[in-house]
């Protein structure tokens, strides 16, 4: 592998923790606004949201680069496809922090009441598998990839739990 694929592809490894850690930030803020209906919070996470979209797009250009000039195989050709995919991923989750935040403008015009299930503590587990997955990626460590996916099913459950007290709850 020549060196300056590898120049090429530890920069994209960093640009890629950049957008995890911005959606990581936009998803806790998310979570915080819609918690503590803070409109401050919410505020935050739209205003990110235009960069992240930005980063999306130069993080996939950059992909496109490294294929078209190096023209990868193996494991780097792999990993360039992994990015891709993650990549479209992280802005995804950016856009669904982005409807959480603007979900507390309705809240903050309703009587506050608490909270029937952990949606901070469910949240707080989804936000460690984001940061465990990249670290998983950018680390090529399959071993802390199963794990998270293992936790995945951890979350599924929450979430189940979560949608039959709100039906619970609605009756």
């Amino acid at each position: 592998m020549s060196v300056h694929l590898i120049r090429e592809i530890d920069r994209l490894k960093q640009q890629l923790l950049a957008l995890g850690a911005d959606v990581e930030r936009s998803l806790h803020r998310a979570t915080a606004a819609f918690v503590r209906r803070d409109r401050a919070q919410a505020q935050a996470v739209l205003d990110a949201d235009m960069a992240i979209d930005r980063q999306e797009v130069d993080i996939e250009e950059e992909c496109l680069k490294i294929l078209a000039l190096y023209q990868p195989v193996a494991i780097d050709l792999r990993f360039l496809v992994a990015v891709l995919k993650i990549n479209n991923d992280l802005e995804r989750i950016g856009d669904l922090a982005v409807n959480v935040a603007e979900q507390v403008a309705f809240l903050g015009a309703a009587p506050e009441r608490p909270l029937p299930f952990d949606l901070a503590g469910m949240a707080e587990r989804a936000q460690r598998m984001l940061t465990r997955s990249l670290d998983a990626l950018v680390n090529l460590d399959a071993g802390l990839a199963r794990e998270v996916c293992a936790s995945d099913d951890d979350v599924d459950a929450l979430y189940r739990d979560l949608i039959a007290q709100v039906k619970d709850h609605a009756r």
